[in-house]
């Protein structure tokens, strides 16, 4: 596949269609689990104003921000700006939502890592009301 932005690093990918993400989002894996990777490592693209639902990682997961700007927010915190260049680690069971912000698109490297074969737990998406507040 090729690159839409020439200057990406990667393909964008396809769209996530999977029921956890709001607006859209792209997918380009670039390594799966295997015998000596627990993890799964992928290059999300999250156009403006797409966003993850609230999860968490029972093995915690590490973005690298590559393009863009978003948002990073952990429940009953304030979300925070993060671009291009950051390295967020996120703990083992903390619940949290990323995306981009409402005109600049995202793209982050996700390192996720499994306990057994579980890697995320999808919970409910963020509402309008918690993204609007985010990008006040």
């Amino acid at each position: 596949m090729t690159t839409e932005n020439n200057n990406a690093l990667f393909a964008k990918g396809e769209k996530l269609t999977n029921g956890y993400f709001t607006g859209d989002a792209y997918l380009e894996t670039l390594l799966q689990k295997d015998k000596n990777n627990n993890f799964v490592m992928g290059a999300v693209t999250f156009e403006p104003g797409a966003r993850t639902n609230w999860h968490t990682h029972p093995k915690g997961q590490v973005l690298i921000v590559t393009e863009g700007e978003g948002w990073y927010q952990e429940k009953g915190k304030p979300a925070k700006t993060i671009k291009k260049g950051d390295v967020i680690n996120i703990p083992e069971n903390v619940e949290h939502w990323h995306g981009a912000t409402a005109n600049i698109k995202m793209v982050h490297i996700a390192i996720t890592n499994y306990e057994g074969e579980t890697n995320a737990v999808w919970l409910k998406p963020v509402t309008d009301e918690e993204y609007h507040e985010a990008n006040k």
